[in-house]
């Protein structure tokens, strides 16, 4: 999972951490002759059904699985960090952070600079209501409260959101 707001470039950091692996998002279940129609009422279902497409690369062991969603609060990413573990993958951190204004000097997304930047359309007023539900900070650990995974940060990248790659057992 890379976990942020809508404009903030999930999908290209998704393309570039994913490179040889699958990239599961959400966004898919909405795609339509290559046209992009969300509805809000489907969205359940569209979560549930990348969790369970995230599931079925888990159990053929695909060796890398990216899955780039808003993840704005613990209970959005909870089911992909416990899958991960309960399938024998690590889980590692990303967020997108290619622009010093995405996020405000209290670290907070920036609501000005991002309105506007998304490729759905998404409207200012639910960009606002996704930043103020936000949950800075998580970690797998925070996720799945005394439950420990590890955890990496990759390319420096700040904030969170879930690689999963297998491990490698000798």
């Amino acid at each position: 999972l890379i976990r942020a707001v809508s404009g903030a470039g999930k999908s290209f950091l998704a393309e570039q951490l994913g490179k040889g692996g699958l990239i599961f998002t959400t966004d898919d279940y909405f795609m339509a002759d290559g046209k992009y129609d969300f509805n809000a009422n489907k969205l359940g279902i569209a979560h549930i059904w990348n969790q369970n497409r995230v599931k079925d690369a888990m159990i053929k062991g695909e060796p890398l699985i990216v899955v780039p969603n808003t993840n704005t609060t613990r209970k959005e990413i909870y089911p992909y960090v416990k899958m991960a573990k309960a399938y024998g993958y690590e889980v590692e951190i990303a967020e997108p952070n290619w622009h010093p204004d995405l996020k405000t000097p209290e670290g907070k997304w920036n609501y000005d600079f991002l309105k506007g930047r998304n490729v759905h359309n998404v409207p200012e007023e639910a960009l606002k209501r996704m930043i103020d539900r936000y949950e800075y900070n998580l970690t797998p650990e925070k996720i799945l409260g005394e439950e420990k995974l590890e955890t990496k940060y990759i390319n420096g990248c700040i904030g969170y959101g879930v690689i999963f790659t297998t491990m490698v057992l000798f």
